[in-house]
């Protein structure tokens, strides 16, 4: 019993000091009980147990009949005097009374308004001077923390509600009650203090009271400071927590700062950075805290000396200590940042303290720690502000060795630098932090790097070439990186350089292609022409005589190495106007091998014409800055290139001038090399012909392609397209024919096929000479002419205009209509690329281009299906973005085209998914002018097909709906009708569409969002369930999915309530099974559901007609239990019959059947009843028992498997039951 005794008495001193003697600070109610607080109080503690909650509902409850004796309103102002003059009279007497009164002003105060009408500003000076003197009393002190910071977030509140202009005298006591509180032991007292008081100095701020509240702060400042002043010189060791409300002060001065009058701000500047020492002490951390905050609002006028002696200090304080905390390092040398910032038109301060400083943070540069990093970050941002590059380059003559040292800048520059390459000497290995440093330095100084850095460049490839694991090598290769990117490859290897030695047959820093490689840009074309050529050369001669397979590799891959440079001295180099002569000649010399450098020359040329074309339009260096950015890990902040500054604009364009003087007889050169080529070289070539036909013009295109055709002897073929008129006729005839397709169809295949019949033997025997002897070595040849000028030709399409266009149509067009011709794939991918690039020349050719693309018959090669169906795809877009009403009936043909596609094999299915899927995404991107978007008129026509007679294309429609949904499904919900339109045709009669339409709707489910499916599963499950009871085609098996996907994503109980009463056990049944929580009970029944499935299946291969479904009906669920009573019994005769031999199974279904594998044709002779022909698939008709066939004498098991059927007792029992 005493346990428990004190048990309960620490809890309920626990509770004192606890969070919990404030009650929850959710605004009261009051409106709900006419502004009666305690009534509302009453409402939310009333159930309560807990003593504090008692006790301050009493507190509340006497204060409230004491009001209703005064006839006083029930507001919280009226509750204020009374719980203020309680609060004072209970005292540190009675602990749990002071404390409910406590929390009860907490609470009534936010309730009062701020206008002088609700609280009268003499009360509320009574009661904040009360609760001041309360506060200030001993008394205070013996309270639990609780009450104490309940008493003065309350003081806080009312002190909001003093007019302090017009009496200040009022607000000086409880301000300085306040301040004595933000310096409590006391942590909650002390934080609440603190917000409090910050409020109030923003308030007196607004009432033009800044002077006097800063003298009250500067008051307390002054108080407390020359306590810290004589503990300053003593060591820390001793101090015994004398310092505690010195730092707390120092933490107040720290919120009040934006707050204080510029004079008070000085004065604490002033005596503030006096306190700070070489050595650390328990105040360093929160002196640098207030400098730091007074920089950034004092003005560098006033305080320009107080600002170098506290850079000394600071400077003082950075050298490493082991006792001196790593985070007051990074505060300290922060303050030094923020102390250059304030005197940046200083320039002497900067050259004098950066380097002092950087010197003495140096040694955390290489510790490896949390601290290191953010120095390094400092240090970055300090090179950034106040490392002036202009200067560096204007004073670029005297940048020499022996000059650096008359200049101030580059002294202090220089200091740096050595500082760190003898932090660098130090290490084993550098860490990221003093490499981030190293970095940033070399993409700020630029060329200027190479006066400064060049012994930091010396170490680091020490480094890479002591150091074999790549994760430590990515660092300083970047760092490497960068040095090209500043000096340029020219002066880094005049320092690193790569040289070969004939006799020894070794290449020194071969280590550096890589870097070179990747790190090239602006560079001059000059250098790699007049030293990476030759080195090239000569390795690779070496690597001709050598005999040693190892070493004639070694020499193989540096002369490929130094070949890929090429590339990378082709990035925005700096003198192409110069030396582009030259370069050019190497291009074609290089690109006549047939080794892999005619790889290296298409790069090289593709980077300089892309390369030059963006500068010449400008506005492009923010892109080409993130390229060079994305080349290192660290992300510089400050990023720039001297070397691409220099290339202007106008530099750019005559650079562009000058590749286009030489890009004719280049374009010339190339297209020989591409005519002479192999496969693999052209694909290469074509890149670089794309580029020089940029700069030649379509003019010079045009008349290299004429000449093309003579010197192929292809003078013959016609380079003009057709007449309009004519085609406009047959495009006319071909929209009617599609449309009357569905009522000639039989009537033209019947002419068809007699006159087929009706062709003699003889006539047939000249055609197929005729064809032999066209199949000639000639034709070959031609063929191959006319594939090679497609192939080369369609890499000029993106810039030619009509006149070449017309040309190369009229090319493509004969090409297609020659049907001895084997280059249809290479013409329809050409006419592919015209009718991608040239929007406007296609629909003004588009009748022409679709008597083409309709002619095709592409069922034997799928390249040509695949550029067929791409010509289909950007003409369907075109054609659905320009939406004219004379296009939409060529539309329809496309889309039909594409919908029979998707039904054929699956080669043909997959290509039609494709397109189908581009053509989306590239609707879903355009922006459309009318109210109608491009896809949801793409939506729109292909459900224009679900009215179709053939249930081969309705299906296929929903097909292609079911794709397009999926790529996007909250798209479907914006077309009006699609979901309703597909849904209704779960109803359809024809095997085909049903399963279409079952698939649209699992596409749907799995694709939608829960909230979406919530209007419309009531549609979902009143269409899908009545094909639960058909288990042919797997109808049984998509719905039991379906409502799985349902279930999930809706939840149960929301499908069962939309669920008839028919198939609430199917749905539960389901459920269950989701869950997998079936009973035991049904294992049997599981197991014979499951036989039968498999049976199914084989019956399913039997009868192969009936699954195809083109246009047969499915079977509709029984309507009697008797049916599928009967449907179980037959199930024995159909599993004795196609047991262990297939071929009996096939004579017995050929025996019901009447020889013929199609049950859709199946007549029997009796009358048909309902129910038999539901699930009875492959039974006997009625009457056919009394029929025997003729058992064969090949095999003696297949007649007794014939015979089997007869004599099983269950037949005889079925017999008896029928009877």
């Amino acid at each position: 019993m005493k346990r428990k005794q004190r048990a309960s008495v620490a809890a309920a001193n626990a509770d004192h000091d606890s969070d919990a003697d404030e009650p929850s600070q959710t605004p009261l109610p009051l409106e709900s009980f006419s502004g009666d607080a305690c009534a509302a109080l009453t409402a939310r503690y009333g159930r309560s147990a807990a003593p504090q909650h008692r006790h301050l509902l009493a507190s509340a409850a006497a204060i409230r009949s004491i009001l209703l004796d005064d006839g006083l309103p029930l507001t919280p102002a009226s509750y204020l005097p009374a719980a203020v003059s309680a609060l004072r009279a209970a005292g540190s007497a009675d602990p749990a009374a002071t404390a409910a009164l406590a929390s009860l002003l907490v609470i009534l105060l936010p309730h009062i308004p701020s206008s002088p009408s609700s609280l009268p500003p003499d009360a509320a000076s009574e009661s904040a001077s009360a609760l001041a003197a309360f506060l200030s009393s001993p008394d205070a002190s013996r309270l639990p923390t609780g009450t104490v910071r309940s008493v003065v977030k309350s003081l806080g509140h009312l002190t909001l509600h003093l007019d302090a202009a017009a009496d200040w005298d009022a607000v000086a006591a409880p301000l300085e009650a306040l301040l004595a509180a933000s310096v409590d032991q006391r942590a909650k007292v002390r934080k609440c203090a603190q917000e409090s008081v910050e409020k109030l100095f923003a308030y007196l701020g607004q009432c033009d009271c800044t002077k006097k509240a800063s003298n009250a702060a500067t008051g307390m400042f002054e108080k407390h400071i020359s306590s810290a002043q004589s503990l300053i010189h003593l060591n820390s060791d001793i101090w015994e927590g004398k310092e505690t409300e010195v730092a707390h002060m120092l933490g107040t001065m720290v919120n009040l700062v934006p707050y204080l009058s510029k004079k008070a701000r000085k004065k604490v500047f002033l005596d503030a950075y006096q306190l700070l020492g070489p050595c650390f002490t328990p105040l360093t951390r929160h002196v640098l805290r207030l400098l730091a905050t007074l920089l950034d609002h004092l003005k560098a006028e006033g305080v320009e000396s107080e600002v170098e002696s506290l850079v000394s200090l600071v400077v003082a304080y950075l050298p490493y200590d082991e006792k001196k905390p790593d985070d007051t390092i990074v505060l300290a040398f922060h303050l030094i940042k923020s102390c250059l910032v304030k005197l940046v038109g200083r320039s002497k301060l900067w050259m004098e303290a950066l380097p002092t400083a950087f010197e003495a943070v140096s040694g955390y540069l290489i510790l490896g720690s949390k601290c290191s990093d953010d120095i390094a970050k400092v240090v970055q941002h300090c090179i950034d502000s106040h490392i002036d590059q202009n200067v560096l380059v204007t004073n670029g003559p005297q940048l020499t060795n022996s000059g650096v040292e008359g200049l101030s800048d580059q002294s202090a520059l220089k200091s740096i630098c050595l500082t760190i390459n003898s932090r660098l000497h130090t290490c084993a290995y550098p860490p990221d932090s003093i490499l981030t440093v190293v970095l940033g330095l070399f993409l700020k100084l630029g060329e200027s790097s190479f006066v400064f850095m060049k012994d930091i460049l010396l170490t680091l490839a020490k480094f890479v070439m002591k150091v074999d694991k790549e994760s430590q090598l990515r660092n300083v290769e970047e760092c490497i990186g960068a040095a090209v990117i500043a000096m340029g490859p020219d002066k880094v290897l005049s320092l690193l350089p790569i040289a070969f030695h004939e006799n020894r047959l070794t290449c020194s820093n071969t280590w550096l292609l890589p870097i070179l490689d990747k790190y090239t840009y602006g560079a001059p074309l000059q250098f790699f022409l007049e030293h990476i050529v030759p080195l090239a050369k000569s390795v690779q001669n070496a690597s001709n005589r050598v005999k040693k397979e190892w070493k004639r590799k070694d020499l193989q891959s540096w002369t490929d190495q130094l070949w890929n440079l090429l590339p990378s001295f082709c990035r925005y180099p700096i003198d192409v106007h110069h030396s582009f002569g030259s370069l050019s000649k190497l291009l074609v010399e290089i690109s006549k091998s047939d080794d892999c450098l005619y790889k290296s020359a298409v790069k090289a040329l593709q980077q300089l014409v892309d390369g030059t074309r963006r500068l010449s339009t400008g506005g492009q260096d923010v892109e080409i800055y993130m390229e060079l950015s994305a080349l290192f890990s660290s992300k510089p902040d400050s990023f720039k290139c001297t070397r691409l500054d220099r290339c202007s604009k106008k530099d750019a364009r005559k650079n562009l001038k000058v590749l286009a003087s030489h890009s004719t007889s280049l374009l010339c050169t190339f297209t020989d090399y591409f005519l002479d080529s192999s496969p693999e070289k052209r694909a290469h070539l074509k890149v670089a012909l794309r580029c020089l036909a940029q700069l030649s013009g379509s003019m010079n295109i045009c008349d290299l392609f004429v000449s093309l055709v003579k010197r192929f002897d292809l003078e013959d073929t016609p380079l003009e397209p057709e007449c309009k008129t004519d085609v406009e006729d047959r495009m006319d005839e071909l929209v009617k024919k599609k449309d009357r397709k569905d009522e000639e169809s039989t009537e033209f295949k019947t002419d068809e096929v007699d006159r087929k019949d009706g062709e003699s033997t003889e006539c047939k025997t000249d055609e197929i000479d005729r064809k032999d002897e066209e199949s000639t070595d000639a034709t070959v040849e031609l063929n191959n002419k006319r594939s090679l000028l497609l192939e080369l030709f369609s890499t000029f399409v993106e810039v030619a205009d009509e006149d070449l266009l017309d040309k190369l149509f009229g090319f493509i067009k004969s090409c297609l209509l020659d049907s001895s011709m084997s280059c249809h794939s290479k013409a329809l991918f050409a006419l592919s690329i015209i009718v991608k690039e040239h929007s406007e020349y296609s629909l003004a050719h588009l009748d022409e281009m679709m008597l083409l693309l309709h002619g095709m018959k592409s069922a034997l090669d799928s390249t040509v299906l695949e550029s067929q169906l791409l010509c289909y795809q950007h003409l369907l877009v075109h054609m659905i973005k320009v939406n004219e009403e004379n296009t939409s009936k060529k539309a329809f043909l496309i889309l039909n085209e594409l919908i029979v596609a998707l039904k054929s094999k699956k080669e043909s299915r997959k290509l039609a998914y494709d397109v189908l899927l581009a053509t989306s995404t590239n609707l879903r991107s355009s922006e459309s002018n009318s109210a109608e978007s491009d896809l949801q008129r793409l939506f729109t026509m292909v459900m224009g097909y679900l009215s179709s007679p053939s249930p081969h294309i309705v299906s296929g429609a929903i097909a292609a709906l079911s794709l397009l949904i999926y790529s996007d499904a909250n798209f479907c919900m914006e077309v009006p009708n699609l979901i309703e339109s597909v849904l209704v045709l779960l109803q359809h009669k024809a095997i085909e569409v049903t399963k279409a339409a079952l698939g649209f709707v699992k596409v749907l489910v799995t694709s939608l969002q829960p909230q979406k499916l919530l209007n419309l599963q009531a549609d979902i499950v009143s269409g899908i369930l009545p094909w639960s009871l058909v288990t042919k085609h797997h109808f049984k098996g998509k719905v039991v999915l379906i409502l799985e996907i349902l279930i999930r994503k809706c939840g149960f109980d929301a499908i069962n309530l939309i669920t008839p009463d028919k198939f609430k056990g199917f749905v539960r049944s389901v459920e269950e099974g989701r869950k997998g929580n079936r009973n035991q009970t049904d294992g049997a029944h599981l197991e014979a559901k499951e036989h039968e499935q498999r049976d199914g299946k084989r019956r399913k291969r039997v009868d192969s007609n009936a699954e195809t479904g083109q246009e047969g009906t499915p079977s509709r669920p029984p309507n009697s239990w008797s049916a599928g009573k009967k449907q179980g019994k037959d199930f024995h005769l159909k599993k004795r019959t196609g047991r262990g031999n297939p071929h009996a199974a096939k004579r017995h279904q050929s025996r019901d059947s009447g020889g013929k594998g199609d049950r859709t044709n199946f007549k029997p002779k009796s009358k048909w009843q309902p129910g038999n022909s539901q699930g009875n698939r492959g039974d006997k008709s009625p009457g056919s028992n009394q029929k025997r066939t003729r058992g064969g004498a090949s095999s003696k098991m297949q007649n007794s498997e014939a015979r089997a059927p007869g004599h099983s007792p269950s037949f005889k029992k079925r017999k008896r039951s029928t009877a």
